[in-house]
């Protein structure tokens, strides 16, 4: 009951903050604006990705400026990323890499359960959803094999 609550809520500061930017389109300015609302209103953990919020937002049939709204998202997993691991810290260009790196995700996992620090969990649970869902959407030729290795990496993991 409480998600649905959580959910409604969420969705009614997302739809308000729109409201008050008054504009066409939305676009990663306006995305920014209405996480701003959201971490405002809900804390930290109640901000959503830029394509999160532009769903919401298409669902209201708002036009959505997409190349924007998909680098914005892009942006913000990346330094989403960064606050758990620092640059190239996660590598997965060979499967030995992908191994240590994936050693390094569960070595996170077990000190923040050990300090029962359930924010840090669900943000790294998350992280690594979100890497294997962009690992499975990848249709790139070009990055083929190193998708292929993160797939096989990330699939072993025990924490998801």
């Amino acid at each position: 009951m409480t998600s649905t609550k959580n959910r409604l809520s969420r969705r009614q500061v997302i739809l308000d903050a729109w409201k008050r930017i008054d504009r066409d389109s939305a676009g990663a300015e306006e995305l920014k604006v209405i996480q701003q609302e959201l971490r405002k209103f809900l804390g930290t953990g109640g901000v959503e990705s830029p394509a999160s919020l532009a769903r919401v937002l298409a669902d209201e049939g708002i036009k959505l400026r997409h190349p924007e709204i998909l680098q914005a998202d892009s942006m913000w997993r990346e330094r989403r990323l960064y606050e758990l691991f620092g640059p190239r810290e996660l590598q997965f260009e060979t499967i030995a890499l992908g191994m240590e790196s994936l050693a390094k995700i569960e070595e996170l996992y077990e000190e923040l359960e050990t300090e029962d620090d359930q924010e840090g969990i669900k943000n790294l649970l998350e992280l690594v959803r979100e890497l294997k869902a962009d690992l499975n959407q990848s249709h790139s030729e070009v990055r083929l094999g190193c998708v292929r290795r993160r797939r096989e990496v990330c699939g072993k993991s025990r924490i998801v």
